[in-house]
């Protein structure tokens, strides 16, 4: 099976989950897929709907800024649009860790005989300045992108999306319990927006409901 992940890397925020995508691409590798990488300026309209059209990868994992009509590639140019281009996804399983992608434009791809798990308001996390050099070490910032992750490494290891979803949940839910026992302000903060990414992360079938 092949995986394509997009990783624009071109402020704080997109560096953040770059760098926690790969952990995903590891993992995928060891799994045995194959893994179209569209790092940085490679992260961009020509080329990912080139490597869409030209290799079919079955499992797309789209990492970026967006909004409830489109997701973003590296500099914010626009990679899937609703009523653009968002047909290039029919048939595949997508997760985007990206802003509101989940309200309109993951609704419109799942019409396309498609799955699409997101989020369906703005995607939230901490992370500590202090570490943007190596985001895959700030406290901050790892209980939100490991539960993040949590949907890839289900898909990876076999699971449905629907379980893969369920399993990102329990994740947030997880670390929300432990932070939250917490007394001060930085956990509770933490602790809250964890619980916000729980609930407005979606699972959309075939039917457009969320699952």
């Amino acid at each position: 099976m092949k995986l394509l992940v997009t990783r624009p890397e071109h402020d704080p925020t997109t560096r953040y989950i770059s760098c926690w995508a790969g952990v995903i691409i590891n993992l995928a590798k060891c799994k045995g897929f194959r893994v179209l990488d569209l790092h940085r300026g490679k992260a961009n309209r020509k080329e990912f709907e080139g490597r869409m059209k030209k290799l079919h990868p079955e499992l797309i994992f789209l990492n970026g800024h967006g909004n409830d009509k489109s997701i973003a590639g590296h500099d914010n140019e626009t990679l899937v649009g609703l009523e653009d281009n968002h047909q290039v996804l029919s048939g595949k399983v997508t997760y985007a860790l990206a802003c509101s992608a989940g309200k309109l434009l993951g609704p419109a791809i799942v019409k396309e005989e498609a799955i699409f798990i997101g989020y369906s308001d703005k995607f939230i996390f901490m992370h500590d300045f202090k570490y943007m050099s190596k985001p895959l070490q700030d406290p901050k910032a790892k209980p939100f992108m490991e539960a993040s992750n949590q949907v890839m490494i289900s898909l990876l290891k076999g699971h449905e999306p629907q379980e893969a979803s369920r399993r990102s949940k329990e994740k947030f839910k997880e670390h929300y319990k432990l932070l939250s026992s917490e007394a001060d302000s930085d956990s509770s903060q933490m602790a809250q927006f964890l619980w916000w990414n729980m609930r407005h992360q979606v699972c959309l079938g075939n039917d457009g409901k969320n699952n």
